[in-house]
């Protein structure tokens, strides 16, 4: 372990590879994966379903369901000393996933919003009781104070009357309210990075919105990083400091969301952003889909992996080799042939 400089990113994925072995073949979900992610910073990651975003999250914090396992690469954490003196990196691509200083990291300083909270909360257990298990797990504090601070992690999320919500179950609240109590359990151990997988999915606008604003808030207060992994790039625009683009397992463009938007360099992002619905569109207007679909995970193509779909294919090369990320901008890199 080494102690990194006040500048160094507090998440760093290095060439990042998650496979699951099946009968059938080698599904590559995660194929060398690599970003920086700063304290205090929200790091939008967005594609389609199916690009392996979420399978990023999982190998991050160690809990990629079997056949699933990492077979290479680095992820290198920032991890804030008890005692004071500075800060320790580890190697979580390392650690055993059941190991005590795995389980000491999950949870208390990378915690997880996950993308249903109705199938993530226990359903015979209350809210109150699964989120004091998360606090008495990390802290060392009796079930009485433990329960005090769940009901103002509770009230501070936006809950209304926490002591009465509690000792409610999941299924009597309503979405808006499971959400806020998947977001009060993450945040009861007061983490420096959270990963929002999908964290707005199935509410209305008006909820989606105050969920949202809600996370701002609680990352100005308290300084935290976010990973927030999501298909609806109008939430990226709103709530993202950088984006990462995913395609099939691999980043194929990154840099600051300005530049994503404004100026994308990638077919793929091109095509995502041309696909967004537009209130100034005129009446019967079809939107313009992405070409193709994404190839069947048995069935990778060879060379760059968007070229069956791509606009600007270059036959002879794009269909035989795989580009790299490279630099094109300040901090804004594209997985491109177009810019070598």
């Amino acid at each position: 372990m080494t102690a990194p400089t006040a500048a160094a990113p507090l998440l760093s994925v290095r060439n990042l590879k998650t496979y699951f072995a099946q009968d059938e073949g080698t599904v590559r979900a995660v194929d060398g994966v690599s970003f920086d992610l700063s304290p205090g910073v929200t790091l939008g990651v967005v594609g389609e379903s199916g690009c392996g975003k979420s399978i990023t999250a999982r190998s991050i914090l160690r809990i990629v369901d079997r056949p699933g396992r990492i077979v290479e690469g680095e992820i290198h954490f920032r991890r804030s000393a008890s005692n004071g003196a500075g800060a320790d990196v580890v190697d979580l691509a390392k650690l055993e996933p059941n190991s005590a200083e795995m389980r000491a990291i999950r949870g208390a300083e990378i915690a997880l919003i996950f993308q249903e909270p109705m199938s993530s909360f226990s359903p015979v257990h209350s809210i109150g009781n699964q989120i004091i298990e998360a606090i008495r797990l990390h802290q060392p504090v009796g079930r009485r104070e433990a329960r005090e601070k769940t009901i103002e992690i509770l009230r501070r999320v936006g809950v209304s009357t926490p002591e009465q919500r509690v000792d409610q179950l999941a299924n009597q609240l309503s979405g808006g309210l499971r959400q806020r109590a998947m977001i009060a359990m993450a945040l009861s151990c007061q983490p420096t990075l959270l990963i929002a997988d999908e964290p707005t999915t199935a509410l209305d606008v008006t909820t989606q919105t105050q969920i949202l604003e809600l996370m701002r808030q609680l990352q100005q207060e308290d300084g935290m990083a976010i990973m927030l992994i999501t298909h609806d790039l109008g939430v990226v625009a709103e709530m993202a400091t950088d984006v990462v683009v995913m395609y099939l397992g691999r980043v194929v463009e990154q840099g600051p969301v300005d530049a994503i938007f404004h100026e994308p360099r990638h077919p793929y992002t091109r095509a995502l952003l041309r696909s967004i619905p537009r209130i100034r569109a005129r009446a019967r207007e079809r939107l313009t889909p992405i070409a193709g679909a994404v190839p069947h995970p048995y069935d990778r193509p060879s060379g760059c992996p968007f070229h069956p779909r791509c606009a600007e294919f270059m036959a002879g090369r794009c269909d035989r080799q795989a580009p790299t990320l490279r630099p094109v901008g300040d901090r804004h890199a594209v997985s491109c042939f177009l810019y070598e």
